[in-house]
């Protein structure tokens, strides 16, 4: 009797788990997870390699250096790399953190940025471009008739795709400016202006790039103005026909938002760089936030940065008095990555903050009847009252002046030295 019962018993759990795995599979659908998940990875791995590149901007701008040669190589032995050794991430991690030929350690930032720029492309992945951009505001989100993960490899939507690659765009290159502030570097021109004219020239031929309008009075007639011309997609869309060109609105659009990346950010470096002994913008870190609110304003628009700057006025203002008071042990220049990280999160929550009773919105406050304009000129001049007052406490309560010391360093540790890294390149 048990000999026989005991097959019996393993046959009716093997069915039951059978049934269990078929039900699973049907609620969940695995292969779909299983896709998506192959589609992830190559995001990140995608994201890492632009990382490994960042690497080499990072290091290579500020020495003057060529960003193309000469290749990668060992600063102390001067080998040059091979190409396993510059697979991103997992390089440095076969690698235990130390060149191949004489053992000189590799700095852990290298694998760090890596994997921060992966992150970026998959946090946008699933924050913005599978949910058919629901994070911006005033755009309608694409709805899919199938699963996401599905639509993305054979009904993509280049329009959602242009718009999360222009914001990966806008995130790397803030983070190279952070990092070269971080590097107590000064801001590198070149950097800068290859973003303001990637910002301006794709927001001025896409004016749907930037969500929010620079100005909510222009007239059908004046949106219409521009130049360009119409042609047919034979290859990713046959049939289609698309509109590529210049647009007066869009122009004006990224200038606004230039300004408005100049005034927002003035106000919020102002008070980090009291007592003002010399020009603010000569401090790294702090150049570099300015810099940002640049780059920002002519992806984003100068909405995005007045709301970016309402939320980071007051936190660096207190990340900086914390420092300087000796109750955090974090040093002052990492308040130029701290940036880009309150970037990111701004981007991936921007429409939930517009809707937000405590943020000025789009259209202002949402207890105030005054007129959208009035209520972003009175928010200005508050923040600029604020950043007053925030530098004022600041230089009396903690002069830099006695936190100098025999270096001249103002309570900064320098740099790690070129010779106690190793540069990485692009995979």
């Amino acid at each position: 009797m048990t000999v026989a019962f005991q097959p019996i018993c393993c046959a009716e759990t093997g069915m039951n788990a059978a049934l269990i795995f078929a039900k699973y599979n049907a609620d969940t659908n695995l292969p779909m997870i299983g896709m998506q998940f192959i589609i992830a990875a190559w995001i990140f791995v995608l994201g890492a390699c632009f990382g490994s590149f960042l690497n080499v901007v990072i290091y290579r701008l500020p020495a003057g250096m060529s960003l193309g040669k000469p290749k990668s190589r060992c600063p102390r032995c001067e080998t040059p790399l091979a190409a396993r050794d510059n697979i991103p991430v997992f390089g440095w991690i076969f690698l235990k953190g130390k060149c191949r030929y004489c053992q000189l350690p590799i700095a852990a930032r290298y694998p760090i940025i890596e994997s921060v720029c992966g992150g970026i492309f998959l946090a946008l992945l699933f924050g913005e471009l599978l949910t058919g951009a629901t994070n911006l505001p005033l755009r309608h989100p694409d709805h899919f008739h199938v699963n996401p993960g599905f639509w993305l490899v054979w009904f993509a939507k280049w329009d959602l795709l242009g718009i999360y690659l222009y914001h990966c765009c806008l995130l790397i290159v803030v983070l190279a400016v952070a990092m070269i502030g971080f590097d107590q570097h000064p801001p590198q021109k070149r950097l800068t202006v290859f973003a303001l004219i990637v910002g301006l020239v794709c927001g001025t031929m896409w004016p749907e790039l930037r969500p929010v309008p620079g100005w909510f009075m222009y007239s059908k007639t004046f949106q219409s103005i521009g130049a360009g011309f119409e042609w047919t997609d034979t290859i990713l869309n046959p049939g289609g026909r698309y509109w590529t060109g210049v647009t007066l609105v869009g122009f004006l659009d990224g200038i606004l938002g230039l300004l408005g990346g100049a005034v927002f950010g003035r106000i919020v470096t102002w008070p980090l760089s009291q007592p003002k002994q010399t020009s603010s913008l000569t401090w790294p870190h702090i150049a570099a936030i300015h810099n940002s609110f640049l780059v920002t304003g002519a992806f984003l628009g100068w909405q995005a940065c007045g709301m970016l700057a309402v939320i980071t006025l007051p936190t660096l203002a207190v990340i900086v008095f914390a420092i300087r008071q000796g109750i955090t042990r974090f040093e002052e220049r990492a308040i130029a990555p701290a940036f880009f990280a309150m970037l990111l999160t701004f981007l991936l929550v921007w429409s939930r903050l517009a809707l937000a009773s405590w943020m000025i919105g789009i259209d202002g406050w949402k207890f105030s009847s005054l007129s959208w304009q009035i209520d972003w000129i009175m928010t200005t001049a508050a923040m600029m009252l604020a950043a007053l007052v925030f530098g004022r406490f600041v230089g009396q309560l903690c002069p830099i002046a006695e936190a100098q010391d025999e270096t001249g360093e103002f309570g900064i540790s320098s740099p790690t030295s070129s010779t106690d890294v190793q540069e990485q390149s692009e995979s």
